[in-house]
């Protein structure tokens, strides 16, 4: 049914429920909770069918207004923190399993390809990084230099750092997705290679293999995990802008932006948690690398987890 029809079907139940809302005359109460019902298989039918914002906007309004009229409480209210990263965020991740593993597949992949590539002959890492770079991780990594054990000042100036620098690409990874999802794919593919290259490089050698992994290996997991959100949630507005379906793309962009929203906050909040663990947690010179391991393990089991398991739904036995 086409929207002009729509719309004509069901244009005087709106305006018997706008005459009820507004105390006007003919209206008639008993008739209100039957009308609200047809009122809310409106607004159902005007989503399914993917009728124009401003005919569900205005639906949507009036089944808030009615459900006070007729239950004198909020129809709806804003979802607690606890409730929105319980449920929201790994149910809108699990449900885009295919971009997810597509993701996966780009940064773990290029990662691991490349980072055996260079474990098998170091000097492959001259073909993705410069001597100077690669020189500057070997120093940074080695022993008794001060990246490790900082100062608090110094932390607490990296903290911001880390937040400024991890959130930016995150976004910049999101928003190279409106490009047919074609440029968030190329920057995990680019985060992946950077990766594997110089954790595959500063491996070979014995003084800095340890500080290394034991630096990385707690806030990665918050910190990779929100770039692949943040890629994921990048190629879904690319794909709903070259394939909207039945909707225009303004609608379909606008409808995957609104969906893709939890897992953008979602991947952001990530970052912010890694650049606290890397500033406070990781550089610090007096935690030995055992407990590093243990809890980076740890993390990575609890991120693992939470999406897998996080949000589903518990059935009754029966």
């Amino acid at each position: 049914m086409k929207q002009k029809q729509f719309e004509a079907q069901y244009g005087a139940l709106w305006e018997q429920i706008t005459q009820q809302l507004d105390g006007g005359k003919g209206a008639d109460p008993t008739h209100f909770p039957a009308q609200y019902r047809q009122l809310c298989q409106c607004l159902a039918l005007a989503r399914q069918r993917g009728y124009s914002p401003s005919l569900t906007d205005y639906l949507h309004g009036q089944v808030l207004a009615a459900h006070r009229r007729l239950y004198g409480t909020p129809a709806e209210r804003p979802l607690t923190l606890r409730h929105w990263l319980g449920r929201e965020l790994p149910q809108r991740v699990r449900q885009e399993w295919r971009l997810l593993l597509l993701a996966l597949l780009a940064f773990w992949g290029s990662t691991l390809l490349v980072g055996l590539l260079v474990a098998h002959d170091p000097q492959w890492a001259y073909s993705f990084s410069s001597a100077g770079e690669l020189s500057q991780y070997q120093s940074m990594y080695a022993a008794n230099k001060g990246k490790l054990g900082r100062t608090g000042g110094e932390d607490i100036a990296m903290f911001g750092f880390y937040i400024w620098n991890n959130v930016s690409i995150c976004f910049r990874t999101f928003a190279g997705g409106l490009f047919l999802g074609i440029p968030a794919l190329i920057s995990l593919v680019g985060n992946g290679i950077h990766g594997g290259v110089i954790a595959a490089w500063l491996s070979q050698f014995d003084i800095t293999r340890i500080n290394f992994w034991s630096f990385v290996v707690t806030h990665s997991s918050f910190e990779l995990t929100g770039l692949i959100l943040s890629g994921l949630a990048g190629m879904r507005l690319g794909l709903s802008w070259l394939n909207p379906g039945r909707l225009s793309r303004r609608q379909a962009l606008m409808l995957a932006s609104q969906r893709m929203y939890p897992v953008l906050v979602g991947a952001a909040l990530l970052t912010v948690l890694a650049a606290f663990f890397e500033a406070f947690w990781s550089a610090a010179g007096t935690i030995p690398p055992a407990a590093k391991f243990t809890v980076g393990g740890i993390c990575w089991a609890a991120v693992i987890a939470f999406f897998a398991l996080a949000g589903r739904e518990r059935h009754a036995a029966r």
